[in-house]
């Protein structure tokens, strides 16, 4: 071999020295930034995964507020002086002066709508200063409604994620505020202002004087709607609460259909079909509110609506104006006519008597209580 060969083979085993230098550097280089984007990636999944109740306790706690509104509702059924205008249509002309099953209906009703817009789509959290809090949820709601309209799964989940990390930085940038001691009065403000509202709210259509219970009766529901309220904004998940007012299309997978109502145009003057529709939409309640007052460490009581429907429960038939950004499928359509609805049109909701609640894109948690047309 000449010395020019050699040379030769010496200048290649230098360059494929470099090259493998830079290769070998460029590797792990790129291994490096593969580790920190899977870090990073893991920190965000838990992040992500902060749940402040978990879907029993949400559970519980509705189901606890759908037995306050039962028996609100079935307090007053007899002190209505009119209907509230929104569900004219789907109420007998009759039932305020019947004053019963069908009067505890429309209670129920008026009472999950009023909570849902004016409470739970319409605060963003209870320990902040009122406008503030408000101002926050319209734009929570907003990034939602303004967003175009999801074609796929992908698309979804991809707003979802998008709500979720405007509301988790949100609060991030809040714990100055969400540490101040004026949080308590600002909760205890808000209470007391959702209470005045919501008695207010029902005085338009009711006689006057009030019923007695009234004041009580609204305190022990707002009083728990804001302390679900508080933990709302905590959540890593999307947690939707929906009314679906009269027309909206039936969703088994949301609504469990209620029976014990006169169908439009008929009367119903007895006691009994009032009493198996109270004991059919206290019987899902009744254990959930056992067990949270036990470990709210309060004592069981019999509430007054057990006193009045007895202790019997009654299985449920199987499977609503959905309020702000929401998102639940299903073509709004107004009954025809309080005659009933033509004969070639599906069934839709007649009046739905309280709230559904799902994580949104996960699972259904409350199945939303609704009459059919």
């Amino acid at each position: 071999m000449s010395a020019e060969d050699v040379e030769h083979l010496i200048k290649e085993h230098k360059e494929l020295r470099e090259k493998y230098t830079k290769v070998k550097k460029y590797y792990f280089e790129k291994e490096d930034q593969v580790k920190q984007l899977q870090n990073s990636l893991a920190h965000q999944k838990l992040s992500l995964s902060r749940t402040s109740l978990d879907d029993s306790e949400y559970t519980t706690r509705f189901n606890r507020l759908d037995g306050l509104v039962a028996q609100l509702a079935f307090s007053v059924r007899k002190s209505w002086k009119s209907i509230p205008g929104w569900l004219h249509s789907v109420v007998n002309k009759d039932a305020v002066a019947i004053g019963k099953q069908e009067m505890t209906a429309v209670g129920r009703a008026f009472l999950s709508s009023w909570l849902v817009d004016e409470v739970f789509n319409k605060y963003f959290h209870p320990d902040l200063e009122p406008t503030l809090s408000i101002e926050l949820k319209a734009i929570q709601n907003n990034i939602r409604r303004f967003a175009p309209p999801s074609q796929t799964g992908e698309d979804e989940d991809y707003l979802i994620a998008k709500v979720v990390n405007w509301r988790l930085s949100t609060l991030e940038g809040l714990q100055e505020e969400l540490r101040s001691p004026k949080c308590s009065m600002n909760r205890e403000k808000l209470t007391d202002f959702l209470k005045e509202q919501l008695i207010r709210a029902m005085q338009v259509n009711l006689q006057d004087p009030p019923p007695s219970d009234l004041d009580g009766g609204v305190h022990m529901i707002i009083e728990l709607a804001v302390t679900i309220l508080v933990h709302l904004p905590l959540e890593s998940r999307d947690v939707q609460i929906d009314y679906f007012t009269p027309g909206y299309s039936l969703m088994p997978d949301q609504m469990k259909i209620e029976s014990g109502i006169p169908a439009l145009g008929v009367s119903l003057a007895d006691d009994t079909t009032e009493r198996i529709s109270m004991q059919s939409a206290a019987s899902d309640i009744t254990d959930a509110t056992d067990l949270s007052n036990a470990q709210d460490g309060h004592p069981k009581k019999r509430s007054m609506l057990s006193a009045l429907t007895g202790n019997k429960k009654s299985s449920n038939t199987a499977q609503g104006k959905h309020s702000g950004a929401g998102g639940s499928s299903g073509s709004l359509h107004r009954p025809e006519s309080s005659a009933g609805v033509k004969e070639d049109l599906p069934p839709r909701v007649r009046m739905a008597a309280g709230m559904g609640v799902q994580i949104r894109g996960r699972t259904v948690l409350v199945k939303a209580p609704v009459f059919s047309t």
